[in-house]
């Protein structure tokens, strides 16, 4: 690892890390409820970000969130935005 930390395309590139959250209704595919995004670069064997992003998103009304949905995510029904 210390190698790729030395190497100047390593430490000139910008990393971006995505988190995506959905509700799994049974029966459907996933619905999207959240996005969130980090964009930074190594330097001197630090991260140091440089950009970040993060944002609701409403699910259908006839997907209800459960008590499982929000302990995954943090989501709670009065959350619908």
């Amino acid at each position: 690892m210390v190698a790729v930390l030395n190497d100047p395309a390593f430490t000139q590139t910008t990393f971006v890390v995505i988190d995506f959250e959905a509700l799994t209704p049974a029966g459907r595919p996933a619905e999207p409820i959240e996005v969130a995004a980090i964009a930074g670069r190594f330097h001197d064997g630090t991260w140091a970000e440089s950009a970040r992003f993060h944002s609701l998103m409403r699910p259908p009304d006839d997907v209800a969130i459960t008590r499982f949905d929000t302990a995954v995510t943090g989501r709670v029904p009065s959350m619908r935005l």
